[in-house]
């Protein structure tokens, strides 16, 4: 079994796993220390914490993978550009161990290292409009974007826990289902910081609502964490299936695939949208695919005799225009959309007054 499976287990608390999330919570309370203490150190001034001279917002979680911060991150980014304001954006690439930050273009990056999935889907959504840099290190990553292109706005996608980066605004989006995650704490559950974090929280995105009823229960359940910091709620809208060449085809009997934080979410979009799922496989978040998994994933298809294979954006991102031609995979668009416009309005106009204060 691998790692990521035992996880999901452990936080959902399945069967037996329970007993091995009881074993893991003197981990959980010791990686709660921790944090807390690197929290302190960064908030009293002991660590430094840098600064820039342009408007920096963070669209962050408390929960590993899965909750929609790059939606979020390409919408804001994009409603910033309509309004005619300068805007980079900084992501951190997981793919490059090590190096100086690089600025991608359409997809690429400039300086050569590999790219992770959040850079490539935020390079290609956004590269016509705006600058995106991304690093291991995602403050290096800012200072580059500030130097080279001297934006108004910089938008640092996950960047709640970076505590050396200050933020001009917090932007927290949380699951409508589970918005404290499940099973607790790391590593027996799926958040890496207590709720009790919301407080420092200036926006809250509640994000995949489904029903009113649903929206209700999210906001009451986060107010008791933060009851002063306004509320901006969306739910997921999935296009037509794409083909490599952007045609849109029908929705059909589907082999799927993803290796992305909540994996069923995808499944449940699929679902609820009117595909017909004859196999489901699921990969570790962030996964680099091989050729012996195309190679299994075509061969699945095969023997379900399913009209094609489908997987997410992320996903696509990864394996590659190249691959995904050759494998004639369809890819599913996700896109946000906001069911209260006067808050999203409301984080803008808080952005803009911003930038007229650092002119």
């Amino acid at each position: 079994m691998r790692l990521d499976d035992a996880h999901r287990k452990v936080s959902n608390r399945e069967g037996s796993w329970l007993w091995v999330a009881w074993l893991l919570q003197p981990a959980a309370f010791l990686y709660l220390i921790g944090s807390s203490v690197i929290r302190l150190l960064y908030g009293r001034g002991i660590l430094p914490r840098r600064s820039f001279n342009t408007v920096v917002v963070s669209i962050g979680n408390i929960e590993v993978g899965g909750v929609g911060k790059t939606p979020v991150t390409i919408r804001m980014a994009r409603k910033l550009t309509a309004m005619g304001i300068k805007t980079s954006v900084v992501c951190r690439n997981l793919s490059a161990a090590k190096g100086p930050p690089v600025a991608v273009r359409s997809g690429s990056s400039s300086g050569g290292p590999p790219l992770s999935d959040e850079a490539i889907l935020i390079g290609r959504i956004l590269g016509s409009s705006c600058s995106v840099y991304t690093g291991r290190d995602k403050t290096a990553a800012v200072e580059r974007a500030v130097r080279e292109m001297k934006p108004s706005v910089v938008i640092v996608d996950d960047g709640f826990q970076h505590h050396k980066l200050k933020r001009d605004i917090d932007v927290v989006v949380l699951n409508a289902d589970h918005p404290f995650g499940q099973g607790g704490l790391l590593p027996a559950g799926t958040l890496r910081e207590s709720s009790s974090a919301l407080a420092r929280a200036d926006y809250l995105w509640i994000n995949g609502v489904t029903s009113s009823t649903q929206l209700s229960l999210a906001r009451r359940l986060i107010s008791a964490r933060n009851w002063k910091s306004p509320f901006v709620s969306s739910s997921v809208v999935p296009g037509k299936p794409l083909k490599y060449d952007g045609t849109s085809d029908r929705i059909g009997r589907v082999v799927a695939f993803c290796g992305i934080g909540k994996p069923l979410g995808f499944k449940s979009t699929l679902e609820k949208t009117g595909f017909e799922i004859a196999k489901f496989h699921i990969y570790p978040d962030h996964w680099r695919y091989t050729q012996s998994d195309m190679h299994h994933l075509i061969e699945s298809l095969s023997i379900s005799a399913a009209d094609y294979l489908i997987t997410t954006e992320k996903d696509a991102a990864r394996l590659g225009s190249g691959n995904v031609k050759a494998m004639n995979l369809r890819v599913l668009p996700i896109r946000l959309s906001v069911t209260d416009r006067t808050a999203e309005e409301e984080l803008l106009g808080s952005i803009l007054e911003l930038v007229g204060r650092k002119k």
